[in-house]
């Protein structure tokens, strides 16, 4: 999502979220920059920013996080709250399914329950391995799969569905 504003013309500069760090960056020693409401929160949040708190599971969530899932669990969140994209990335095998599952489960009970879907992208050979998990760890989660040519019927049935799989 884009923060509100006008053109350069106006003297306002419009941005994305993600690229709002940058422009901080850049106009750094610009004297008279004025950021407007949710484009100040985030930069005074990022200016701030001290660390991650790690974050539990949703007491829905049937699973125990380990501490560094824990810690990813808090950056997906942090993240989250500034609309913020992120990569959640380590060695394999170490349950970023888990964490992943555990971040959709919560926001599948922060929303009452109501439709918010998500969309995982993932290798064809990973697919039984997710449904599989998110059976296991959040069993409330709306699966459904597409690969192939079905995948064009993502488009018209994501609101659905708390958790779409899809190949690459």
């Amino acid at each position: 999502s884009a923060f509100a504003g006008a053109g350069p013309a106006e003297g306002r500069l419009r941005v994305r979220a993600s690229q709002l760090g940058l422009v901080d960056a850049l106009l750094a020693s610009h004297e008279g920059v004025a950021w407007a409401d949710r484009a100040l929160d985030v930069r005074n949040r990022l200016r701030g920013f001290e660390g991650i708190a790690a974050a539990d599971a949703p007491a829905s969530f049937a699973g125990t996080l380990r501490g560094y899932q824990r810690l990813g669990l808090g950056w997906l969140r942090f993240l989250q709250e500034l609309d913020l994209g992120g990569c959640l990335a380590d060695d394999m095998g170490l349950g970023k399914t888990v964490t992943v599952l555990a971040l959709l489960e919560a926001r599948r009970t922060e929303k009452g329950g109501a439709p918010r879907a998500s969309l995982v992208v993932a290798p064809r050979s990973l697919l039984f391995n997710w449904k599989r998990e998110a059976e296991r760890f959040a069993p409330a989660l709306r699966v459904a799969e597409y690969h192939g040519s079905g995948r064009d019927e993502v488009l018209t049935s994501l609101d659905q569905f708390a958790l779409v799989l899809t190949t690459y």
